[in-house]
């Protein structure tokens, strides 16, 4: 079991895992959205890491400035 971490920008979404204990979490990978309308892939490379590290919970972070902070 682990958690997600999402950073979810409209183009990009940041990916992190934490460890099987729960302790830390490495960032994996950015997932390069090319228009903000293509959510359907977005989604399913989220899905295929969700089933690839055994997550159970994710963590969502959204930027609420116009900075992306």
């Amino acid at each position: 079991m682990r958690i997600m971490g999402l950073d979810y920008g409209s183009v990009t979404v940041g990916v992190a895992i934490s460890d099987e204990l729960l302790l830390t979490a490495q960032g994996i990978e950015v997932i390069r959205r090319k228009q903000e309308n293509k959510l359907r892939q977005t989604l399913a490379r989220i899905e295929k890491l969700i089933q690839e590290y055994d997550v159970n919970k994710i963590v969502l972070g959204y930027p609420k400035h116009l900075n992306n902070t």
